[in-house]
């Protein structure tokens, strides 16, 4: 999938799904647990920030359960408890017990550490639908630079429970959980075509009027999108820094693809733009030379570029800007020859006159 900026910034999306399992046991006599907690992550290369199977060690579950023949009546059995993983196994407080004969959903989230609260989001699970709408929504998602975390999901659904037996005790396995990114992840490369007599410094990235606020679900996936703005947080919370990972990126023609500047990533909510609405912005300044002081400095100038971006829900897009002395707004240095090269001049001077005498 390839993306082009306006200014000639070259913009090529890239995204690969790997996945990972790991096992846990939870031995609790006939009790609602879980285990086989597998990652669907986006990309091998996790940085630090995912949630991983490596450090996924608390998730929020919902569930409930009818009875045989009572589908219309649903009750509710976990409401947002916390399950932590301690000493290997996943672990809650309040013991619940498998209902035999009962049929349970099960559905997940994790924010990593941070609460969803009425502030970042709102979690409810809808017992008045049917069927697959009987599920958990994410309701007013928050996604910007005052709440940038990765979040997971998962859910498990109609699950038979069965009784005890004097010769099967444990009838019922604990209830596992697939979970998948949701949100979309996004960070830039820059690539320097100046001449490698200079050095192109990149700093203040960011994206700026995208939208920061969404609804979720399973079945409708990410709805009800818009741009928020806090009246403590006017025209800031639309903006998202994208800090270079060494702090100021500098690029020149002959870096290869591993040392090329490269900010590091931030989470957006997918969603797929009609119009060219989202800008990206940072500044470049042009030195002449490796020194970068002012007396090498050429240029400084904040660019800006207009976007539509087609962010899809689970994927990593990281974007290859290209800077070029036509994208700086430079003028080149041009040599031509300005008209037909001039014939020789036929001399008439005397002075050419070379006269031979014999002695």
């Amino acid at each position: 999938m390839k993306r082009f900026f306006y200014l000639a910034l070259g913009v090529m999306t890239l995204s690969a799904c790997t996945s990972e399992e790991i096992t846990d046991v939870s031995s609790q006599s006939n009790t609602i647990g879980f285990e086989n907690v597998v990652m669907k992550q986006t990309r091998a290369d996790a940085q630090v920030g995912d949630l991983t199977n490596a450090n996924l060690d608390k998730f929020i579950v919902y569930g409930f359960y009818t009875k045989e023949g009572q589908v219309a009546n649903p009750i509710q059995c976990f409401g947002g408890e916390a399950v932590t993983k301690q000493n290997g196994s996943w672990t809650y407080s309040g013991t619940r017990f498998w209902v035999p004969e009962a049929t349970y959903s099960f559905f997940a989230y994790s924010c990593g550490d941070v609460a969803l609260d009425n502030k970042y989001g709102t979690v409810g699970l809808d017992l008045n639908s049917t069927g697959a709408d009987r599920q958990i929504t994410i309701s007013n998602y928050r996604c910007d630079a005052f709440h940038n975390h990765d979040l997971v999901y998962a859910q498990n659904k109609e699950i038979k429970a069965l009784a005890k037996t004097a010769t099967n005790p444990n009838p019922n396995p604990n209830v596992s959980f697939k979970f998948s990114h949701v949100l979309t992840k996004i960070d830039a490369v820059f690539t320097s075509e100046f001449s490698n007599d200079y050095d192109i410094v990149i700093k203040d990235v960011r994206i700026i009027n995208f939208r920061n606020m969404g609804t979720f679900s399973q079945t409708k996936g990410w709805g009800n999108t818009a741009v928020r703005d806090n009246t403590l947080e006017e025209n800031i919370s639309m903006q998202l820094e994208f800090p270079t990972t060494d702090g100021i990126g500098v690029a020149n023609a002959s870096q290869s693809q591993a040392n090329k500047p490269k900010t590091m990533y931030r989470y957006v909510i997918p969603y797929k733009y009609a119009t060219t609405d989202v800008q990206i912005s940072f500044t470049i300044e042009v030195y002449k030379g490796k020194s970068h002081t002012p007396a090498n400095l050429v240029l400084s100038r904040n660019m800006e570029g207009h976007w539509a971006p087609q962010w899809e829900q689970g994927y990593y897009y990281t974007y290859n800007i290209t800077l070029t002395g036509t994208v700086a707004n430079l003028q080149p240095i041009v040599f031509e020859v300005a008209q037909d090269m001039n014939d020789w001049n036929q001399s008439t001077s005397t002075a050419t006159d070379i006269t031979f005498s014999a002695n």
